[in-house]
């Protein structure tokens, strides 16, 4: 279940954006994470009783929460990589509706467990020059195990924060969810709606 459940938190907070350099405070990025966090708590956990008892309340709280920092649309085309231009309009679409409504599906149940008080959002660090800021995080586990998770945010061309990427305890889900939609074109012989069919099946088996 934990594991479960911190699968679910990065999922929700995927996204590889292709964001434009915005001249704007570096702290915002910490705020962006401060506050998703805590819509978390207030929004889904705090009302565990009523959306455990209506799922469809509790995917559409989980979409307002994340709506401002996930831009499906672009994960399609990060995701898909040099894939997104040989598919159709038609078959991105599927793709982001699959992504979007597979996660949700998936994720909502464990991420109403979420107890904000194991996640500790640290000082912003020294950043490495360019765009990217990084948000380090600790995650306590059941047993007392810490979980290190930094979140990569990027300003958009309106500037605001938008999450570029997620580490987990050192593993890329940007990269390893790129990797694992390359494997399944190949396994589909590049077929995009077997690969697209595969993709939601390796999605939804994450709640097993």
């Amino acid at each position: 279940m934990m594991r479960k459940l911190i699968m679910g938190l990065a999922a929700a907070f995927i996204l590889f954006t292709n964001s434009a350099f915005a001249a704007v405070n570096p702290e915002g990025a910490r705020d962006e994470v401060l506050r998703v966090v805590d819509d978390f708590k207030t929004k889904i956990v705090d009302q565990r009783e009523v959306l455990s008892k209506d799922t469809k309340k509790l995917q559409d709280a989980m979409r307002e929460i994340i709506a401002p920092v996930v831009d499906f649309d672009d994960l399609a085309k990060k995701v898909m990589g040099k894939y997104y231009r040989e598919a159709t309009a038609e078959q991105v679409s599927a793709f982001v509706s699959v992504t979007e409504g597979t996660l949700l599906k998936t994720y909502s149940a464990a991420v109403i467990d979420f107890d904000p008080s194991r996640l500790t959002v640290m000082p912003l660090a020294r950043q490495k020059p360019g765009r990217e800021v990084r948000v380090d995080a600790k995650f306590q586990m059941t047993d007392g195990a810490p979980v290190d998770i930094a979140f990569y945010m990027e300003p958009n061309a309106s500037e605001q924060w938008m999450l570029s990427n997620v580490v987990i305890n050192n593993i890329n889900f940007g990269l390893t969810f790129r990797k694992q939609f390359g494997v399944m074109m190949q396994q589909n012989g590049n077929d995009i709606d077997q690969a697209i069919a595969a993709w939601q099946k390796s999605l939804a088996s994450s709640e097993e």
